[in-house]
This record gives C-alpha cells, structure tokens and sequence, in this order.
C-alpha cells in the first residue's frame, strides 16, 4: 500500500477498486448448490462503499511493517462483519430502509429472507476466511477468531444493534456513547487490535491502538447520525431523518453543540496518535488527515 503524507480522497477510492476485487473473488469461490444467496452476496458487494475499515488496516499495517498479504484476510474478515451488518440493518424488522448507498437494499432487490441468510453467510465468512487463512499459525488463527467474536458479538456491534433498537431516547449521552462504542467503535478497534496477533507491542502502545480504534469509532457514528438529521438525502444515498426517534447525540444536541463534542474527542484521537507514533510526523499527519475526511464527509 503506497502511503504519501497527507490522505487524499482519491487514495481511498483508488484502495476501494481494488478491494473490491479481492472481495467479490473471495465471494465467487464459495461453492454451494444454492446460487441464490451468492448473487445476493455478490449485489450487496457490489453496492461499493467507502471501505474505511479495511484501509485503516492496511495503512496501521504498513506503518507496522506488517506483510501485505497477512492483512488481506485480516481485511476480508473484518468487511464481511460490516456487510453482514449493514444487510441486517437494513432488514424492516430493525431500520428497515429501503436503499444503501442509492441502490435497494438486499431485502428490497431479493426478498427479507434472502437477506437475513445472506446477512448470516457474511458472518460465516468472515470466520472462514481467518479459520482457513494460508498465512497465520494455529495460534494466531485461534486469537484472531476469539477477537472477532467479541467484536462481533455480546460484548460489541450484536449488543449495540440492540441497544440502539431499543434504547430511549431521552437516554443520556454517556449512555448512548457506550452504545456507539459497541455498534460501531468495536469493529473499528478490531481493525488495529487483529495486527496485535501479528506484531508485539507493549502495553502502552496496545492501549493507545484501542483508543485511536474507539475514538475513530466514535468519529463515524456521530458524524452519520449529523448526516441522518442535517444531511442531503441524495448525498447521503439512503433515507434521513429516520433516527429522529430514537437515542442520537445529534438529535440530544444543536448543530453547533454537535460539532463542538465532535472536535472534543476529534482532539482526544490526535493526542492519542501523537503518544502512539512518537516522532513520526508524517504518519500523524496521514492519519490526522483521515480523521478529517470522515469527520466532513457527506455520505
């Protein structure tokens, strides 16, 4: 992964094309008598996305000098989780939206069983691929799995989903943050934290990772509930306004409150960054830079 010293937009787009076709290969080998939910898989992939995760772990990785081909199935695993998902989210018994990404959703372009299968077969992949990776020892396959799990599971984004279903509005902010860190703060910090098995950091470094991972999780969340009460419809590429009954910091807050408890952990993920790459400038500025795209992004 060529890095240059400031992120550019373009770098991720250019990273994306690429990606996705690593991901749709990776989906084409899945052999099965059903042809049904692979082409279901194969549509949602092909919706495209902004596949900030996986950058975030190859770039963490080449800062590491970790190889390239180990973060591939690193990278593959965790997308699948995300798509898994996104397909679920979408689904009329949780958001029940009926576009991503300006295309219909699984549930609307198949049917809401299609959909809930192929939401479960993202999942059994993204265990498959870390299960049958060529590339990581019995020992690394078996931690990587476990961190999986909990990021995926009880302890991160399953429990969130829920909590952001049935949490009350009037719920405090320190009630909702806990819910971020779970739907989406978790998946984020499993981007840096499966390098872990991989390359040995001491204890410091290791907690300043899972607080880059939580923040930027944090970062996303907030930044798309702001896009869901004060974005523009055809930008954004799905329907706004949906969460307004529901426990949002966007909509506990004005504009101008958001943005400034925004900047507030904006500032904690920069000071966290500097302990974490030292005299290394210009991976702060890379990555500082990164931060502010997905802070002033519009979809």
């Amino acid at each position: 992964m060529k890095i240059s010293a400031t992120f550019d937009e373009t770098q991720i787009k250019s990273f994306s094309l690429n990606f996705d076709k690593k991901l749709l290969r990776h989906i084409q080998k899945l052999k099965s008598p059903d042809k049904r939910i692979k082409k279901a898989l194969l549509y949602f992939a092909k919706t495209g996305g902004k596949r900030i995760r996986p950058f975030l772990l190859y770039y963490m990785g080449s800062f590491l000098n970790i190889k390239s081909i180990l973060l591939d199935d690193f990278a593959l695993s965790i997308e699948c989780v995300h798509l898994h998902s996104l397909i679920h989210d979408d689904l009329p018994s949780m958001d029940n939206d009926d576009y991503r990404r300006g295309r219909l959703t699984v549930h609307k372009k198949f049917d809401e069983a299609t959909a809930v299968l192929a939401g479960d077969m993202f999942q059994v992949l993204s265990v498959k691929t870390l299960a049958e990776s060529k590339y990581l020892s019995a020992s690394q396959k078996v931690n990587s799995i476990e961190m999986l799990s909990k990021a995926n599971g009880m302890e991160g984004l399953i429990a969130g989903q829920s909590l952001d279903i049935y949490m009350k509005k009037n719920s405090s902010i320190k009630q909702i943050e806990e819910m971020y860190l779970l739907k989406t703060g978790a998946l984020f910090s499993l981007c840096f934290n499966l390098l872990l098995n991989v390359k040995n950091l001491n204890v410091s470094k290791k907690r300043e990772l899972k607080i880059i991972g939580n923040t930027i999780g944090k970062i996303f969340q907030i930044t798309d509930d702001m896009l869901d009460r004060w974005g523009n419809e055809r930008e954004v590429g799905k329907k706004i306004k949906k969460d307004s009954k529901k426990a949002s910091i966007a909509y506990k807050l004005s504009r101008i409150e958001c943005t400034k408890y925004l900047n507030q952990i904006q500032n904690k993920n920069y000071k966290t960054m500097q302990k974490f790459f030292g005299t290394n400038k210009e991976a702060l500025l890379y990555m500082s830079s990164l931060v502010n795209f997905i802070v002033n992004r519009v979809k």
